[in-house]
């Protein structure tokens, strides 16, 4: 199974399932040749019947996918819907994939394919089901993460708030050491103060003089030479 992004509406998944023996999933599809003898009325209005061929745009002009078109009526709008789209895949002579894309889509991003496969197998409409069945529990899974994420989002925010009030309350009432003990305690994150820090820089140069000898050198480098050599290695540096 691999995940694909909706561009339409978010939460869309493509699903693949491969038979060669008539058989999937314990259920009978010996009569997969068989098809529909006529497309059944749509169960949503504004939505094709099940079984319609239709191609799904993508928002941007290209398309997500095109098969047989299914629509989950318990997750039907008149602004979007739930739908599945399933096309077959030939493998060898008597092997087929068959896959299947799904999604929340608008009317308007379904259209009819003018050349098609044919008409929907026979069991068409219960192997959409679980298809249906599958797309609900994932858009109730992504519900729940994004609203578990939003309240950890608001509770972070909640004890930053509270972090501030209670700074501010112990400032005022100069019980600053016992909120500091108290915040070292719960975790919390305490008073933001000044701080003296103490650094401790060793520096050493190199400074070019004219003499006879490397001694006579030496003891011509006053503490001015020395003051200038330093501001003139680390000023570029601070600029």
């Amino acid at each position: 199974m691999t995940s694909i992004v909706d561009s339409v509406l978010p939460v869309a998944s493509v699903l693949e399932v491969a038979f060669d023996n008539g058989s999937l999933g314990g259920a009978d599809w010996s009569n997969r040749a068989v098809v529909l003898e006529a497309l059944p009325k749509p169960l949503v209005a504004g939505y094709p019947a099940e079984g319609a061929y239709v191609q799904i745009c993508d928002g941007s002009g290209g398309i997500a996918a095109s098969g047989w078109f299914s629509v989950d009526e318990r997750n039907a709008t008149e602004t979007h819907a739930s739908v599945a789209v399933v096309w077959r895949e030939p493998l060898m002579a008597v092997e087929h994939t068959y896959k299947s894309w799904t999604g929340l889509v608008r009317p308007r991003d379904i259209s009819p394919v003018t050349v098609s496969p044919g008409t929907a197998p026979a069991w068409f409409g219960e192997y959409v089901r679980p298809i249906h069945e599958r797309a609900a529990v994932e858009r109730t899974l992504q519900a729940v993460r994004e609203s578990a994420n939003t309240e950890r989002a608001n509770h972070h925010e909640w004890v930053r708030r509270l972090n501030e009030s209670a700074c501010e309350w112990a400032d005022e009432n100069s019980l600053c050491s016992e909120f500091e003990r108290f915040c070292e305690q719960w975790g919390l994150e305490g008073r933001e103060r000044d701080f003296d820090v103490t650094v401790d820089v060793t520096v050493s140069l190199t400074m070019t003089r004219p003499a006879r000898s490397q001694e006579d050198a030496g003891e011509s480098v006053d503490l001015d030479d020395v003051r200038g050599s330093i501001y003139g290695t680390i000023s570029p540096i601070l600029m």
